[in-house]
Parts: structure tokens; C-alpha cells; sequence
């Protein structure tokens, strides 16, 4: 059986006794929330940012927002533009 190598940050949480606030859990969760309808929506079809906050029930500030951070750290790919000049993006499969 192999051991895994606890983090020194976990040994320090673990030694003061530290735990992430509710408020931090509940953002956290919102996010992985957020993360899961988008990446549900463009995994396999391109899509635009009003498609997809069309079909996620987002606004489309906010998957802009999201859509761009992913876009920054390889997690989502441009596909193209339509007529009216709004990029598609589509889940990127190098993650």
C-alpha cells in the first residue's frame, strides 16, 4: 500500500485546525455548478454566448465572463464566427 505525501499546507490547516468558511464552500460550489451547465452546453457543439445562455439559463455577462477565463487556460476553443459577428466556442479536448 502506498502512502500519498500530505502537503505542507494540509499539515498547517490540519495543526491549526483551519476550515474553509461556508461562504467560501457555497462560491466554490456555484462555480463548479456554472462550470458543469457550460461545459454541458459546448462539449459537443460550438456554440455562441447567447446559445449557450439561452440553453443555461445564465446570463450572458456572466458566461462571457466564464468563457473567457476558460479560453485563457485552454479549456475552451474558438470555432468559428457567425454572420452576425459572435464567436463560437467549443470544450477543448487538450484538458
Amino acid at each position: 500500500m502506498v502512502r500519498k505525501k500530505k502537503l505542507t499546507v494540509h499539515i498547517l490547516r490540519d495543526k491549526l485546525g483551519l476550515k474553509p468558511s461556508k461562504e467560501l464552500l457555497e462560491k466554490l460550489k456555484e462555480q463548479k455548478r456554472i462550470e458543469s451547465l457550460i461545459k454541458r452546453s459546448i462539449s459537443k457543439t460550438p456554440k455562441t454566448v447567447p446559445e449557450i445562455a439561452e440553453e443555461t439559463g445564465l446570463e450572458k455577462p456572466l458566461v462571457l465572463w466564464y468563457l473567457m477565463t476558460y479560453y485563457r487556460h485552454g479549456m475552451v476553443e474558438e470555432k468559428g464566427k457567425t454572420d452576425e459577428g459572435y464567436f463560437k466556442y467549443i470544450w477543448s479536448e487538450r484538458r
